[in-house]
Parts: C-alpha cells; structure tokens; sequence
C-alpha cells in the first residue's frame, strides 16, 4: 500500500482525540465559563464581517461614478419609479436608479412629498 506524501508526514488524528476535544468544548461552554479572549474574538470577527458586509454592499450594482444631476420638484402622482422610468439611462435597472436617487438625496425609504425637490443622478459613461 502507498501513503502521500501528506500521510507520510503527519500522523492521523485519533477519534478519542477528537471526542476529548469535543467534550472539553461543550463543558466550557455549558458552565458559562468562556474565556474573555473567545468572546474578544468573536466580537471582533462580527465586526468584520459586518464591515465587510457593508464595503460590498456600498460598492455593489451599476453605479459607476455616481455624480449629482438636475432637480426636478414632486407632481402629485409621481412616484420614485415614475421618475426613474424617466430619467435613468436606457440600460440601466430601474431598481438601481432608484437606490441613486435615495442615495443622492439621503433618502431612508421611498416615500417622496408633491413638492419636495429631488436630485436626479447622473451616471457617466
């Protein structure tokens, strides 16, 4: 019979090992002992994630170069997809012109005011 390299090398991990290993883990965590250094990392690697999270979604979709445009005020019936339909160029997803327009003008939701004057992006191309 012959061994890889890798099995040549190192030995294999014994299954009571592992079982040791194991109930070691639930006793720890059972006895709400946890050390401050596992709940430092877990703090921080949430962070991370979160943070990376949020860089992705920040630089996710079609909005290259995102510039501010023209403003228009709100007419009674006019919606922010009304307006998307529009005013964003021809290729673009009217979902992702809309989330321009909210970023733009810092909007948190969809709902717009007759009146209220609003920044249409532009996008360069």
């Amino acid at each position: 019979m012959r061994y890889s390299t890798y099995q040549s090398i190192y030995e294999p991990v014994r299954s009571e090992v592992v079982e040791t290993n194991i109930r070691n883990f639930k006793k720890v965590f059972a006895k709400g002992n946890v050390p401050t250094w596992v709940l430092k990392l877990i703090i921080v690697s949430l962070i991370i994630l979160v943070g990376c999270s949020t860089v992705l979604t920040v630089f996710a979709g079609n909005e290259k170069d995102l510039l501010p445009g023209g403003k228009m005020a709100v007419s009674q019936g006019d919606t922010l997809w009304s307006i998307s339909l529009d005013h964003k160029p021809e290729t673009m997803d009217t979902r992702v012109y809309i989330e321009a327009i909210k970023k733009v003008n810092q909007l948190q939701s969809t709902s717009i005011q007759v009146g209220q004057v609003l920044i249409l992006p532009q996008f360069t191309e």
